[in-house]
């Protein structure tokens, strides 16, 4: 068996060196128009020394008592200057898959590509053709330095290799961009799972490229994007989120939509971070149910739906690995798209980080190319909204009312982050606004759902309401009238020394909560503290009479002693 084996491999490099021996062409014949500069590319194998890694670069488990840091092998697409050297061959970027978890002195390209074509079910004859297509990248060229060029960090679909859109990149870095991308590795092992440790693993390896590329020679690390593709598009909104020196952000098939909880649980919930440009590339599938695009409210966003291709269509090495060459109408379909995508990305950053172009600016230019086929790609945009602290100074409270009107969706409910609506609503009450605010709140009752106001105003009146609620958001640092919130105001108030204004507060807690023992408790500390003993004590009582933890149970109890 073991000698059938390496007569097949021997075949099979024959095979390699015969077709090297021609000019070869991918599968995927994107007929990109490539830009003026040279394309270098440059691999490292480095380790993120803050965190901990479970296997050795081979793949093993460590031994016992045996540490390593975390092996990050980030690759780099630059503009670079004229050099009279071969270009890469795909093979190149190939071989990057033995060193993902750490350079390895020695390998064998042969079993490589065997446990591949084993484990990916790939057509042995489609993949040794394309490990012999020419690619653009000269390996080494130096830098480009007569000038700076943005930056965009990549992270890959789930699993995938740091060279999964090379074909994207060597476009990209021909037009003057530095693109940096890591492959998709696991927190312990080269096992990428699909899970919030997962994600943030691949949110931090993305930040662990950015400071890294800071020491390129002819990287502009004052125009930044971060791009990613499928779980890339839910990592790379992590790191947008802790990073405001990022300047675009752009999704294909980003899971951010598919997975959304796992943003919505973290602390990053807050569209207040995504105040850049956006763009989203969605295929078959992927364009429907996108909760984060709905949600950007501060950020101008664009969307390209292709609703012919798939989700593998948008990286070139599935694509060049996977396709069927024999199928010449998805060849085409897949070849039109990947030309149409990478001119749509090219665009928007050129946009952004070159022109700094508005909404209108951006919405034209971004879409001039589109096709009138509308069957084969769909566009959408939206302007983001001024900031809070912009929106409240407009004078007229119905211009701000049409305003937040855009952010209603198709059932009527507002899609404007509701902490915001309330930081809107204090900053008007703190410039005495009271018309502004009334239509605030309002605009406010009538767009959410679940929202406070029916259970508040069934106990105090709207204009009784509106001069709760400053002070509550003030003290809480938001306002939804809830047990806490009114408690805690009500004794800062009392301690305070405002002990009848306090009791306004104690008393619609109780009434909010009528069968809260400590509500009852608390409107009793109220009157105790005004020495209003013959209140105190019937509160007290109620408070046992609900039943309360031991802890208030004893607390009533000896007060009540105090109250004869």
């Amino acid at each position: 068996m073991k000698n059938k084996l390496n007569i097949s491999f021997i075949f099979s490099f024959l095979l390699i060196w015969i077709i090297g021996a021609k000019a070869q062409k991918s599968i995927l014949k994107a007929d990109l128009a490539f830009g003026k500069y040279t394309v270098g590319f440059q691999s490292y194998n480095l380790y993120d020394h803050s965190r901990s890694f479970s296997v050795d670069e081979n793949g093993n488990a460590l031994r016992v008592g045996q540490k390593r840091s975390r092996p990050i092998q980030m690759c780099v697409w630059y503009p670079a200057r004229p050099e009279n050297k071969t270009p890469l061959k795909y093979e190149d970027y190939f071989v990057l898959k033995a060193h993902e978890v750490g350079e390895v002195s020695e390998f064998d390209k042969e079993t490589l590509i065997k446990n591949f074509i084993e484990n990916e079910q790939v057509d042995k004859s489609r993949l040794l053709q394309e490990l012999n297509v020419e690619m653009r990248a000269i390996k080494d060229a130096n830098p480009e330095t007569s000038q700076k060029f943005p930056v965009v960090i990549y992270g890959p679909s789930w699993w995938s290799t740091a060279f999964e859109n090379a074909l994207l990149f060597e476009f990209l870095a021909s037009h003057g961009y530095v693109i940096v991308s890591s492959p998709s590795v696991g927190p312990e092992s080269r096992e990428m799972p699909i899970s919030r440790i997962g994600v943030e693993t691949q949110a931090r390896d993305m930040e662990f490229l950015l400071a890294q590329t800071h020491e390129f020679p002819n990287a502009d690390m004052d125009k930044i994007a971060v791009a990613g593709f499928s779980l890339g598009g839910l990592s790379n909104v992590l790191m947008m989120a802790r990073n405001k020196t990022i300047d675009a952000w752009i999704g294909m098939d980003p899971s951010i939509h598919e997975a959304y909880e796992f943003f919505s649980e973290s602390p990053y919930e807050d569209y207040s971070r995504f105040t850049k440009p956006s763009l989203f590339i969605n295929t078959v599938g992927y364009m429907n149910a996108l909760p984060f695009y709905d949600k950007l409210i501060y950020s101008d966003a664009f969307m390209v739906n292709l609703p012919k291709i798939e989700h593998t269509d948008l990286a070139s090495q599935f694509v060049k690995l996977y396709g069927n060459p024999e199928d010449l109408e998805s060849v085409n379909k897949k070849t039109r798209a990947y030309k149409m995508v990478s001119k749509y990305i090219l665009t928007f950053l050129n946009n952004v980080l070159y022109s700094n172009s508005d909404f209108e600016e951006l919405r034209q230019n971004v879409f001039a190319s589109s096709t009138v086929d509308t069957s084969f790609v769909q566009t959408r945009s939206k302007k983001g909204l001024p900031s809070v602290d912009k929106i409240v100074l407009k004078n007229n409270p119905q211009d701000i009312i049409s305003l937040l009107n855009t952010t209603l969706n198709s059932n009527g409910i507002s899609n404007f982050p509701v902490t915001d609506l309330q930081k809107l609503i204090f900053l008007a009450s703190e410039k005495e606004e009271l018309e502004k605010v009334s239509h605030l709140m309002r605009w406010y009752q009538s767009n959410y759902e679940d929202t406070f106001h029916e259970k508040v105003l069934v106990h105090i009146g709207f204009e009784e309401m509106l001069k709760k609620f400053p002070l509550l958001y003030k003290d809480n640092q938001g306002c939804q009238f809830t047990y806490d919130e009114v408690n805690h105001t009500a004794h800062l108030l009392s301690m305070s020394g405002k002990g009848e204004e306090a009791l306004d507060y104690f008393i619609l807690n109780t009434k909010l909560n009528p069968e809260s023992p400590k509500a009852f408790f608390n409107l009793g500390i109220g009157y105790y503290r005004m020495k209003d003993l013959a209140n105190a004590k019937p509160n007290f009582e109620k408070c046992l009479e609900l039943g309360p933890d031991s802890r208030y149970k004893n607390m009533a109890e000896d007060l009540i002693k105090e109250c004869k």
